[in-house]
């Protein structure tokens, strides 16, 4: 019997920077993996996730909850973003996605948002309260602390006195128990970030500065990549939370 992966996120290009080396590895395992997204994002970028799941893995995609039912305003938290909703609803959508599915893994972000963006944070939390009513493995997708201050040092080199990223994605404690996913899927991930943010995955970390803002969570979750590698994805258990 196919085993099944949900993945849950809040944004499209969010399964390209938190789980896009899991859900290539899974579907090299012959697993099932089905993408749930709460939002169109901020630019028409749902455009672009066709090509991003082909390329990561991932066999479908749909809505979470119901077609434009929350909205992403860049992180400010209004009245109809994931943020600003119920949490309860949230996990209605979830409960929802994975009893049309029954994945025996779901995967999303961590508990601090990988970013610490607040539809992160309350899509993290949707699925862990989702989870007192499914039995199901949950993970969430985590950075570490040392992988952040060295993909900073690489921004900073080339972009020296400026401020490198928002400040919210400080990463978990180096010593924190994480599952680790790879594979040899860097190229993947290079060509699905493309995907949103041309030339992103694949220029030198060199040419993007100035095209992208180093005070961008992108440009810096970028440089992470390059310090920490493209082809690992590292998750903490949501299940027992």
């Amino acid at each position: 019997m196919m085993r099944t992966a949900l993945v849950v996120h809040a944004h499209p290009d969010d399964e390209v920077f938190t789980t896009a080396a899991a859900t290539a590895l899974l579907q090299e395992q012959g697993w099932h993996v089905v993408l749930r997204v709460a939002t169109a994002g901020m630019h028409g970028s749902a455009d672009h996730l066709t090509a991003s799941c082909a390329l990561l893995g991932i066999n479908e995609w749909d809505w979470l909850g119901a077609p434009d039912q929350w909205i992403d305003d860049g992180g400010r938290s209004g009245p109809r973003t994931l943020a600003a909703a119920p949490p309860d609803d949230i996990a209605a959508a979830v409960e929802q996605a994975a009893l049309a599915v029954n994945p025996q893994l779901i995967l999303t972000v961590g508990r601090d948002g990988l970013t610490g963006h607040p539809d992160h944070i309350a899509i993290s939390q949707g699925v862990q309260r989702a989870l007192r009513r499914i039995d199901c493995q949950a993970l969430g997708a985590r950075v570490r602390a040392q992988d952040v201050r060295a993909g900073e040092a690489l921004v900073q080199r080339l972009a020296p006195g400026e401020q490198i990223g928002s400040g919210q994605v400080t990463g978990c404690p180096d010593d924190a128990p994480l599952e680790e996913m790879s594979g040899a899927f860097e190229q993947r991930r290079r060509q699905a970030m493309d995907e949103y943010y041309p030339g992103l995955g694949s220029k030198p970390l060199a040419e993007l500065i100035g095209v992208h803002r180093a005070s961008s969570d992108g440009l810096l979750l970028r440089a992470v990549f390059d310090a920490a590698g493209w082809q690992v994805d590292r998750f903490e258990d949501l299940t027992n939370h």
